[in-house]
């Protein structure tokens, strides 16, 4: 796992000087080696952790006469598979690393061969000959990688911040992003916050040669309905995840697992400690507030598989403490609660390992988010005359008090986002079950729409998001998780996760998303993944033997931080001074403040908008004393 960067332009050849700055930024990724390459057009940076062939995987790593070379950060796990068949094709191997395959394989299959990787990964591949600069994002977006584009000259990272100190124009603010931003807490790709920069998508691979981009979509899911019986869909489920979770046991370094308590993540424990001779080593953080807190469910996993365990718990103090850490490297705003604490477990994980596996990813797959639930039984409210339903279900609903920082409070707010998502429209339905603020609240705080792209709302501007939608699933939900799988899941929980991780040089890997297991998955019946009284019904029984009976019957829990509670009282001050320090006409911070009055007197609960404001403070704050906006 590493950090990668570099430039491409036709104008001059790239600034040594300029390379290292970009590299600096991201030192985190890559604190073991570093490396520099400067070819004509080209410059290419790296940042190296070392986890496998540590003794000889300094990159660039270059085909057998110097005329290719490649920069990569992420795992290859059947790299094995492929140095034998090309070592047996007459390739000579200087390194035993996965990195080394790449320039191999490409020379012979071309560009081509990306098809051929089983991982995570992000690269960039220079071919001196055809003077042809390549890169790559895998198939499900695990590994981040952006570009910047001015027309005089391109840059590319594995992160937005070394992106800003190249010498390329990032184009201003990109204001139909932001307006994004706001309403689900990240910017979905291809989108970032800058007009000039943008996202790879997952599966996508972009070639560069005469200043000329050409862009090809290598992966995309197109997956027909299973048709099986249940017992053959669990059996072939847990074949899948079983050799997924071997696969991501590759490793010359040290390595654990992340453990919340909920059933992906225990899934992920239990099938390495099949597998492993060695007491699999656990990591979990808490919450003194018991609504948010999961560490009792991590422990019954921990005991029930005689696990390493380590628990951290998470105060308030921890959080003030970790800010400047997380939120001040952000290259673009990005507002999901759970990424301060996934930092914290991070780095107290990478105290004693430098790889740990994740269960992320499963709920998009098997239908385990509630608005699955809210999205399965949308179909019956739109039955319900519209008249019935807007003058008199949903204005009782409206009076209900949400402000409650308990279950009855969070069981409002979800039969209010229920209510949203009785929209016919599939694509305004699945904006509504993602949005973190109401039009009305948006409204009052940001002066954002989305007509700089024609549309006159940001959720029109959801549509672009999409049209992936694809035709060929079996129902409203099946479609929706495929959408998930391919945009939500990267553009916030594995951006998240990757963030998180690399800011500790941590490796994380995420089992449910090899292909194999997530293709499996949505291919089979929605009715073996949700039923009225259950979700993730064929994983659950596909697993039920790893499981204890109080996670296996317990609901989904979100990781999330009492931010709410927080903001009232002991990061009042911290909320209060931020946003009272931000000067932008995007916001209008006086009504931010007025939410955040409403919020701390208990007359309406805002957390997730007032974080998503903060964070948009803190950055932007950071960005303009910088010069770069």
């Amino acid at each position: 796992m590493c950090g990668i960067t570099g430039v491409y332009s036709e104008r001059a050849s790239p600034n040594r000087r300029t390379l290292h700055a970009m590299n600096a930024c991201l030192a985190h990724r890559g604190p073991d080696e570093d490396g520099i390459y400067i070819d004509g057009p080209v410059g290419l940076a790296h940042k190296r952790l070392s986890i496998v062939g540590l003794d000889t995987g300094r990159q660039p790593i270059f085909n057998e006469d110097d005329t290719v070379c490649v920069i990569f950060n992420g795992e290859i796990y059947n790299y094995p598979q492929l140095r034998d068949q090309l070592a047996a094709s007459g390739h000579t191997f200087n390194t035993d690393t996965d990195t080394e395959v790449l320039v191999h394989l490409y020379e012979e299959y071309g560009p081509t061969f990306v098809s051929r990787l089983e991982g995570m990964f992000a690269f960039a591949l220079w071919d001196s000959n055809a003077e042809k600069l390549l890169l790559a994002r895998d198939p499900m977006g695990i590994k981040p990688l952006v570009l910047a584009d001015d027309g005089n000259s391109i840059a590319f990272a594995s992160e937005l911040p070394a992106i800003l100190e190249a010498d390329v124009d990032h184009g201003g603010l990109d204001e139909t992003a932001l307006s994004q931003y706001f309403s689900l807490g990240h910017i979905p790709a291809p989108r970032t916050a800058f007009e000039n920069v943008r996202k790879l998508e997952p599966g996508e691979r972009i070639t560069i040669s005469e200043g000329d981009i050409e862009r090809t979509q290598f992966y995309t899911p197109t997956v027909e309905t299973r048709d099986v019986d249940f017992q053959t869909a669990v059996d072939g489920l847990r074949t899948r995840v079983e050799a997924a979770v071997e696969k991501r046991l590759m490793s010359d370094v040290p390595l654990g697992a992340f453990l919340s308590g909920g059933i992906d993540s225990s899934i992920v424990v239990g099938t390495m400690a099949n597998q492993m001779d060695d007491p699999v080593k656990t990591f979990t953080v808490g919450f003194d507030e018991a609504l948010f807190d999961e560490s009792w469910a991590a422990q019954e996993v921990a005991d029930y598989h005689d696990t390493d365990h380590t628990e951290f718990t998470v105060s308030p103090d921890d959080v003030r403490n970790a800010i400047p850490a997380v939120l001040d490297r952000l290259g673009e705003p990005f507002a999901d609660q759970s990424l301060v604490p996934t930092y914290i477990v991070s780095r107290e994980t990478s105290r004693d390992v430098k790889v740990a596996l994740s269960g992320d990813g499963a709920d998009e797959l098997f239908a385990g988010y509630s608005r699955y639930r809210g999205e399965y039984y949308s179909k019956y409210y739109r039955q319900i005359p519209s008249a019935v339903r807007n003058s008199v279900i949903e204005p009782a609903v409206d009076r209900l008090d949400v402000s409650r920082e308990d279950a009855r409070g969070e069981r409002i707010r979800k039969l209010k986002k229920f209510l949203r998502g009785g929209e016919p429209r599939l694509s305004h339905r699945h904006f509504e079950w993602s949005r973190i603020a109401d039009d009305e609240t948006l409204s009052g705080a940001t002066r954002l729409t989305a007509a700089s792209d024609g549309h006159t709302s940001v959720k029109e501007a959801h549509d672009d998001v999409t049209a992936f939608l694809p035709a060929n699933r079996q129902d409203d939900l099946s479609r929706i998780q495929s959408v998930d799988t391919r945009f939500g899941l990267p553009n916030q929980i594995l951006h998240k996760t990757d963030q998180a991780s690399m800011y500790n040089s941590l490796e994380v890997r995420v089992p449910f998303l090899d292909t194999d297991v997530a293709e499996y998955a949505l291919s089979l019946p929605t009715k073996y993944k949700i039923t009225p009284r259950e979700q993730k019904r064929v994983l659950k029984k596909a697993f039920e033997d790893v499981l204890p009976t109080a996670i296996l019957e317990r609901g989904k829990q979100g990781f999330d931080m009492p931010i709410g509670e927080w903001f009232r009282h002991e990061l009042e001050e911290e909320f209060r001074d931020t946003v009272e320090a931000l000067d932008s006409d995007l916001v209008d911070t006086a009504a931010v403040l007025r939410h955040h009055d409403a919020h701390k007197r208990g007359t309406a609960e805002h957390s997730k908008h007032l974080w998503s404001v903060y964070v948009f403070a803190r950055w932007h704050n950071r960005m303009r004393n910088q010069g770069i906006i």
